[in-house]
Parts: structure tokens; C-alpha cells; sequence
């Protein structure tokens, strides 16, 4: 059978169609790179000028380490690495140890003559709203301190308890979170408190072996007394109920910050304090844009609303997601926890009893 010839060299005809699509893609192209290196240029441009802010004025400067101390003092703290230079990091995290632990005197609180609060209010315990700028919160005036006593919680597993149930378990009218707890998975259980832990006399936790953290507590009188007291020293000047934490705001009527604002950012704050007749005052702040947009207040903003109420003693208590206010049969303030139930599990609480007789029952060891 006779084969066909091989056929090759065939010309290719390229109408003006074909040319023109494969124009258009090549612009398309070329377009899309320009547009790409666009961006990226743009992206390091403003990188690169947001890095000269932060680092290079003294306004970028101020903005960047409240916003490193701020997540310092969460316990994401190692994030804050990529907002600080090493020697800023290392500054911050030692300024966290809190302010060097000052002895109160008790003899700076004369609980004799317990200023009732005015009839128009019909419990123990007198909420006023804060609206400041850039927070908002309460303050809570508790006239008569033998009506606040330590609450721990009804741990289950390493599981802390809501305030609302510590409340209706102990039939207490008004609380705050107390103590920090321990969280190394992130949690947030709160089951094992940070620090001591002293109910009725009895120790429930033991000290935290840090002279930065203070302990505060009540005596059987109404007393509070703060400082680095070990638990015979509490039983020796009849405190009640104690526990601990950090920093110190006010001692003997003295302001515990005087540089800057306290090295621990913006967050919610919970703190507890009380003045010279013996009125108990606690302040809780809301943050994390929760609350009208709260942002959080400074230590030193809690500091100067506890000497604005005439604290002669006062106290941080754990703040972040834990800062939370009971009264009037419900949560008041607006806790920034991811919890659906809007609280977090707490270890123990500083709780207002409606009766001086009410609080002496209480069965809390």
C-alpha cells in the first residue's frame, strides 16, 4: 500500500481576532502585576510609616507601650514581645510585679459611728454610676464594713463559681471578684486562687511567696488592713477574711502611683478600698469596648477615683474578664468574658451581707 507523504511545514494563519485577545490577556496581565506591586508597595509604605510612628514619636511611643502594657497584663503577655523592644518588654513585665507592698495601720480607720446610707435607698449598699472618658463602671459605698465578708466558691473540679450562685448560695445582696486564680490551660475555671486565701480565721489557700503582693483583709470590727502580713500576723490583730493581690493604689491616704499611670495599660479594674469611718468602697470598670464602648480605665484612674471617694486604704483586685458587680439581684456591670452565661468562674468574692447578724452566720469555711 502506497503511504501518503508526511506533510509539514503547513503555514498558521493568525486572524486579526486571535491578535487581539491575545493582547487584550498580555494588558490584563500586565495590569494585574502593576496593580499586585501596587498594593505591595503600599502596604509597606504604610507599615513602614505606622513602625516610624510608633517607634520614632514620642506620641506613637506613649500610644504602643499602653497598648503593650495592656497585653502585659492579660495572660496573652507574651504577645506583647512584638509591640516593645526587648528592653521595653523586660521594663514592663518587672513594673507587673506591682509597686513595693506598704503596711497600712489600722488605726487609721475609726469604725464607730456607721454613716447610714439615706432612706430613699432601700439596701445596704449605695451603686453610683461612673461616665468618664474613655469608661464607664461603679462605684459601690457599703457604709457599715461588718456586712462585707470573703466568699470562697463552691469549687467543683478545678471549677470556680459564678458570682450570681455565690450570691443566692450564701444570700448575699452586693459583690466583687476578689482573687486572681490559677489558669495554665486558658480556660478560665477558676477554681484555684492566686495567693492566700483566709475564711473565718481559717487558711483555704496559701500565701503567694511574692513581697509585691498585698494582702487585704477585714478584721472582725470592720478594719480593713493591707501590707505583707502572714496569716499568724492576721490572727494576732483579729482579721476575718483575707486574701491577696497587686498593686496597692492608696496607703495611709497616700497615692501608691506617682509617675505615669501605672504600667498595666487599659482594662477593666476591679479594686476595693475604704475610707476613715469605715465605709467600704468598691470600683469596677468596664473594658474591651464592652459597657458604651468602654475601653478600660489605668491603675491610676482607679487610684484617683478611690482618693476622689476619700480612700485611706485601697486595693486592685483581678481585673480583665473577672471584673464583675452584683447588686441588685443581677450582674450590673458589663464583664468583657466570652462566657455565655456573661460571667467568669471566680475562686472567691468580696460579698455585702444584708445584716451585721447575717454575715456573722454565714457558714464560709
Amino acid at each position: 500500500m502506497q503511504q501518503q507523504p508526511e506533510r509539514r511545514g503547513q503555514p498558521q494563519f493568525h486572524t486579526s481576532h486571535d491578535v487581539s485577545r491575545t493582547q487584550r490577556k498580555r494588558r490584563r496581565a500586565r495590569r494585574f502585576m502593576l496593580a499586585s506591586v501596587g498594593v505591595l508597595v503600599t502596604i509597606l509604605a504604610v507599615f513602614g510609616g505606622a513602625l516610624g510612628v510608633a517607634f520614632g514619636t514620642s506620641w506613637g511611643s506613649h500610644w504602643r507601650l499602653l497598648a503593650a502594657e495592656t497585653v502585659a497584663s492579660t495572660r496573652h503577655y507574651e504577645w506583647a514581645r512584638f509591640l516593645t523592644t526587648r528592653a521595653e518588654y523586660t521594663q514592663i513585665m518587672k513594673g507587673l510585679s506591682g509597686i513595693a507592698v506598704r503596711q497600712s495601720s489600722p488605726n487609721d480607720v475609726v469604725v464607730d459611728k456607721i454613716q447610714k446610707i439615706d432612706a430613699g435607698n432601700s439596701g445596704p449598699v449605695q451603686v453610683i454610676p461612673l461616665h468618664q472618658d474613655g469608661y464607664t463602671g461603679d462605684v459601690v459605698l457599703v457604709p457599715d464594713p461588718k456586712l462585707v465578708r470573703l466568699v470562697p466558691a463552691e469549687v467543683h473540679g478545678s471549677t470556680g463559681e459564678y458570682i450570681t450562685s455565690m450570691a443566692q448560695r450564701v444570700g448575699a445582696v452586693a459583690g466583687i471578684n476578689a482573687s486572681g486564680f490559677e489558669d495554665p490551660n486558658g480556660n478560665g475555671w477558676g477554681g484555684i486562687p492566686v495567693g492566700l486565701e483566709y475564711v473565718g480565721g481559717q487558711v483555704m489557700q496559701s500565701s503567694k511567696e511574692t513581697p509585691s503582693w498585698a494582702t487585704v483583709g477585714f478584721t472582725s470590727e470592720g478594719v480593713m488592713v493591707m501590707g505583707n502580713y502572714t496569716p499568724s500576723d492576721l490572727a494576732a490583730i483579729g482579721v476575718r477574711d483575707a486574701m491577696q493581690f497587686h498593686p496597692e493604689l492608696v496607703v495611709d491616704g497616700q497615692p501608691m502611683i506617682t509617675q505615669g499611670d501605672g504600667g498595666w495599660g487599659l482594662d477593666p479594674r476591679t479594686a476595693i478600698g475604704q475610707e476613715r469611718d469605715g465605709t467600704v468602697i468598691f470600683v469596677v470598670i468596664n473594658g474591651r469596648l464592652h459597657g458604651d464602648h468602654s475601653i478600660g480605665a489605668s491603675m491610676k484612674q482607679v487610684m484617683d477615683i478611690m482618693l476622689q471617694y476619700h480612700a485611706v486604704n485601697a486595693c486592685a483586685m483581678d481585673g480583665g474578664s473577672s471584673s464583675v458587680l452584683y447588686a441588685e439581684g443581677k450582674i450590673l456591670n458589663s464583664p468583657s468574658t466570652l462566657d455565655p452565661n456573661g460571667q467568669r468562674h471566680l475562686p472567691d468574692a468580696w460579698m455585702v451581707f444584708p445584716t451585721e447578724q447575717a454575715a456573722a452566720d454565714a457558714n464560709l469555711s
